[in-house]
């Protein structure tokens, strides 16, 4: 009850990408959107490594993402990866695999915190600013970047606010946060939009594609 609001906003970003061809899924864990992806893609290839804390009966490919991919060159025409690249002490070697098992003019789609708790720890390693992104796709060789702010400053506050309460809603005490709770999930999303603070985000979404011909 408590973090509906975060899996709204994920599955709103989801459904807002564009999936074609073979859609390679870094760091799939329980592969949520798989059945989303093939709606219009024509392949859908899940990975993670055999250490992931989710559900691995969705994992087509098992690979450790802080090494080179086991896939071919020019394989792959869409590759996304959700709230993955905070956990990976080499991004640089990551977005070098992803460009290398693009195609020419393949899109990559990537989403990662800002204002978000550290999770999975110890392996979590980073935060992006919008201006840190942009430098790093820049630098590995991608074109088109565009990064978009997921929430403002309003959904981020009842995020955070949610996921701190959380810890103390036991007994009545849960009687008094639940409506706290869904109360500030239902306003939080319109007055963002009256209200936009797109600094104040709790992540981002990073589109980007590889260029159709080499620099």
């Amino acid at each position: 009850m408590h973090n509906r609001l975060i899996h709204a906003i994920n599955r709103r970003i989801a459904e807002s990408l564009e999936y074609s061809g073979t859609v390679v899924d870094l760091g799939c864990g329980s592969a949520p959107y798989r059945e989303l992806i093939l709606a219009t893609a024509d392949e859908y290839v899940g990975v993670d490594w055999d250490a992931s804390q989710h559900d691995r009966s969705h994992v087509d490919v098992t690979a450790d993402l802080t090494k080179p991919l086991p896939f071919k060159d020019a394989s792959a025409d869409t590759v996304v990866s959700f709230q993955v690249m905070e956990h990976l002490p080499e991004t640089g070697l990551f977005l070098d695999e992803i460009r290398r098992i693009l195609r020419p003019g393949g899109r990559v789609f990537i989403t990662v915190p800002f204002m978000w708790h550290v999770h999975e720890a110890p392996h979590d390693y980073y935060r992006f600013t919008r201006h840190g992104l942009e430098y790093l796709f820049d630098k590995h060789g991608f074109e088109q970047v565009n990064v978009e702010a997921n929430t403002g400053f309003w959904q981020t506050f009842v995020l955070k606010f949610n996921y701190e309460t959380r810890r103390y809603a036991r007994g009545p005490l849960w009687l008094l946060f639940a409506p706290l709770w869904l109360l500030g999930q239902w306003l939080a999303p319109p007055l963002d939009r009256l209200l936009p603070r797109p600094q104040e985000t709790a992540s981002y979404t990073v589109k980007a594609r590889v260029p159709e011909t080499a620099s």
